[in-house]
């Protein structure tokens, strides 16, 4: 007679939409399940709305304490905790919670990762305008600021605040190549948009069956191009569109992925590279936006390949890029040592 497996619990944080403006209450729902459909369903179909029916409610406990403290955790991508303010009174149906009342640092400019027992944990980004972010209010002239009235610096103050919080899972990339595995994880805090871009056409399939096109031994491996399969046209495509530059202060060394772009800064779209061997001299001047975890030395076996000239054209087989998978990750490869 077989033996019946133990059910499998699945703890799943599900926010009720993507984006809320600030007006907003930051809505997610904790809930279980106990399938390796809910897994896939949670995976393929993040926000409650496409959801719902499929999973339950747990007991409001294991949401909020019985003390009005959060069962869940909230932290920096540096990996600190926030700490949570207590609330009292009843849990809304369904423990739909509101993140930022239990959390008001939320409300600030930054990104932050929320955990809940054994669900995969949830990035929140706190986003400003592009060209408003804290780093820019800084950057103006004291001597203009002082001279502004009063009105104006409240003006000023008002663009320079959060215009948005956005939810997504907290994931990692797994290429796969024709010369074994490169996992990345990524800088959701120094890259937001770079970072949604890349998952956005990673799970759309944009760059299954491409091919690393421009190889430089001892510097980068460059790929993501849509025409890299077409005789005398590789490194000329993308994705018909392109995204805004995040430059940031990471260093560009060895394993970091970072967007390839024109003589125009805001050119990026589709095309990156990974650094084989530190480059200070492309510091604060490309958008790096993730670092690679895992298979540095399939890395060096693509840097190996054969090309012509100094510009790095692939004179054989090009190295292909069989598939970009985008899957859950966990707050521990992320550097968070999770509290019980």
């Amino acid at each position: 007679m077989p033996i019946a497996k133990a059910a499998v619990i699945l703890f799943a944080i599900l926010p009720t939409r993507g984006y809320f403006r600030p007006s907003h209450a930051v809505n997610v729902r904790f809930v279980t399940g106990s399938s390796v459909l809910d897994q896939k369903a949670v995976q393929t179909g993040f926000h409650t709305a496409n959801l719902l029916g499929k999973f339950t409610s747990p007991p409001a406990h294991s949401v909020i304490l019985a003390n009005g403290q959060p069962a869940f955790h909230v932290y920096t991508m540096s990996g600190k905790p926030l700490t949570a303010r207590p609330e009292s009174g009843a849990i809304p149906p369904g423990n739909v919670v509101d993140i930022s009342r239990f959390f008001p640092q939320v409300k600030k400019t930054g990104t932050y990762i929320i955990t809940w027992k054994r669900a995969n944990p949830v990035v929140l980004e706190t986003l400003n305008n592009p060209g408003f972010s804290p780093a820019d209010f800084k950057n103006i002239p004291p001597q203009q600021w002082s001279a502004l009235p009063a009105h104006q610096k409240k003006l000023i103050r008002m663009q320079f605040q959060p215009c948005v919080y956005h939810l997504v899972p907290l994931q990692y990339a797994r290429i796969k190549t024709s010369k074994g595995i490169i996992n990345l994880k990524f800088w959701y805090n120094v890259a937001p948009h770079t970072v949604a871009n890349f998952i956005r056409l990673a799970q759309e399939r944009f760059y299954n069956g491409s091919n690393f096109h421009r190889i430089i031994k001892g510097f980068m491996i460059q790929g993501g191009d849509s025409l890299s399969n077409i005789p005398g046209r590789a490194g000329t495509g993308g994705p018909g569109y392109a995204v805004v530059q995040e430059f940031n202060s990471r260093p560009m060394n060895r394993g970091v992925i970072a967007m390839a772009r024109t003589q125009q800064v805001d050119s990026a779209g589709s095309q990156f590279f990974i650094m084989q061997n530190d480059t200070p001299s492309l510091d604060g001047q490309y958008t790096g936006f993730g670092r690679t975890i895992k298979g540095l030395r399939v890395v060096d076996k693509i840097a190996a390949t054969p090309v012509r000239g100094p510009n790095g054209t692939v004179v054989g087989p090009k190295p292909k890029i069989i598939s970009v998978r985008i899957l859950p990750a966990t707050a521990a490869l992320y550097g968070i040592k999770q509290q019980p």
